[in-house]
């Protein structure tokens, strides 16, 4: 069965180094380039990166903040105008980048859109790997809850179920730590995996309908307790590595797999061998990305992030910004003075040396070459990378 893959670069040539950075990381990537690329390609699972020449092919799918959401977009352009942006914003896209970018900034870049999940994901999630009970219809059901999120979460079935269904499920107190829960769910991606000792698993996507405010402040509490707790990967879900490794939800992993077909309305990623989602190095790598700052509103004094709820007031930060190409980020210090929620994080820098005054002057006054093309041109602005290097509460 064909699958989307995670990743989809496409270009002409131009943005090798890109692939390389993609391998690097181990991303679950169809690259096409030139002749190879078809009139109509479908979206994949997280993120999608090309250049402006290219970028039309995206013009139909579903936006990135979107339910459920579609890939997160990203353009990278040597060029740059007015239309150029104006186009992207069109067709949906999330970030402009402009060469030349640092290029450990363009790593940080595409860790943060596969990892951390970006603006459309910014819903905390926790794996859980534990057996409840769903119902469709007036028959109950087992499966296992895979991950767990406040707008939707991932199950392993012993069956095939179809995207569209309406499922309740029952979340024992083992997985609440408290009392049961009941939750409406609508299936939104349904892929089947390997058959193994259990019979042919099925990882199964699914967004919550109708959730009222005590179950979500429930699933909230679940997901704080757990994000300090251990993971709880049983059997059942280690001999469902296969159903789990294909899910539609970050994981990507990195293995021997086939060459990608390009045909037209459609990508066919082949993979040899199914590998686990919950892997070491998924982990450090989506560690770091909960790292990656996009700072705006740039001035000596300070800035404005994204949304991160991590940084509470009052934290004390080390940061490296990075801003052009060819120099080494500078380091400041920080201390979080205001967390607004989805308005995003204030940081106020602290004893800046003259020479890194001087250098965040002319980064304030130059195009930067980051843009994210949420909103108008103005809310762009200034956008920086950054990475926490200390965090001291």
């Amino acid at each position: 069965m064909t699958t989307a893959p995670s990743v989809i670069l496409l270009h002409d040539g131009e943005l090798d180094d890109v692939r390389e950075l993609l391998d690097g990381l181990g991303a679950d990537c169809v690259h096409l380039r030139g002749g190879e690329i078809p009139e109509r390609v479908d979206p994949p699972q997280q993120l999608f990166i090309a250049t402006s020449r290219r970028a039309m092919v995206a013009k139909e799918w579903p936006p990135s903040r979107g339910t459920p959401p579609g890939p997160f977009k990203i353009g990278i352009v040597s060029e740059d105008s007015n239309t150029l942006r104006g186009m992207l914003r069109r067709i949906g896209f999330d970030l402009l980048i402009r060469r030349p970018v640092h290029p450990y900034a363009l790593r940080l870049l595409v860790l943060r859109a596969l990892y951390s999940g970006d603006e459309r994901r910014r819903e905390s999630r926790a794996p859980v790997g534990y057996e409840i009970s769903y119902r469709s219809g007036v028959r109950q059901r087992k499966a296992m809850l895979v991950e767990l999120s406040t707008c939707g979460c991932r199950l392993l079935l012993d069956r095939p179920i179809n995207i569209g269904s309406r499922l309740t499920l029952d979340l024992p107190p083992e997985v609440t730590g408290l009392r049961s829960l009941q939750l409406r769910a609508k299936v939104i991606r349904s892929i089947p995996g390997e058959r193994g000792a259990g019979g042919e698993q099925h990882a199964v996507a699914l967004c919550y309908e109708k959730l009222s405010v005590a179950n979500r402040r429930q699933l909230v509490g679940i997901l704080m307790h757990r994000a300090s707790g251990p993971l709880m990967l049983s059997k059942a879900m280690a001999r469902s590595s296969g159903a789990v490794a294909e899910s539609p939800d970050p994981a990507p992993e990195r293995g021997d797999e086939s060459t990608p077909i390009a045909a037209a309305g459609s990508i066919d990623n082949r993979r040899k061998n199914p590998r686990a989602a919950f892997e070491r190095r998924v982990t450090s790598l989506g560690e770091e990305a909960s790292l990656v700052l996009m700072g705006r509103d740039l001035s000596v004094g300070g800035m404005r992030t994204e949304p991160h709820t991590g940084l509470e007031v009052g934290t004390k930060l080390q940061l490296a910004i990075y801003g052009a190409a060819r120099e080494e980020p500078f380091i400041v210090r920080a201390m979080v003075v205001q967390n607004d929620g989805d308005e995003g994080v204030g940081l106020r820098f602290e004893h800046i040396p003259s020479d890194v005054a001087a250098r965040l002057e002319s980064l304030v006054a130059s195009l930067p070459s980051v843009e994210s093309l949420h909103g108008t041109e103005a809310d762009g602005l200034g956008s920086v990378v950054s990475q926490i290097l200390e965090r001291e509460t």
